[in-house]
């Protein structure tokens, strides 16, 4: 049983467990529907198995561009794509 001060926690791992299920659906759904999606700091340094120190010194070295949205920085799916795609990595 969930008690009223646990229902923020629980929704949240809800929310991740959502995501997850989203993104394995996806990754089926083909690559079209990826190219536009936008990918968290976190969500690179998974993808990329790098540090965020090392995303850090590659959008300073603008082998990487970084999209700010309200306060927050995402990279563009397509953009990581290519630059495994250039073996810039």
């Amino acid at each position: 049983m969930v008690t009223y001060n646990e229902i923020p926690a629980v929704l949240e791992q809800i929310q991740k467990d959502l995501q997850h299920i989203l993104s394995l659906l996806n990754k089926e759904g083909g690559e079209t529907e990826k190219q536009d999606d936008l990918l968290t700091r976190k969500d690179v340094c998974e993808l990329l198995k790098i540090r965020l120190s090392t995303l850090h010194n590659w959008v300073k070295a603008r082998r990487l561009k970084k999209y700010c949205i309200g306060g927050r920085v995402y990279f563009k799916y397509q953009d990581i794509m290519d630059l495994i795609k250039k073996n810039a990595i």
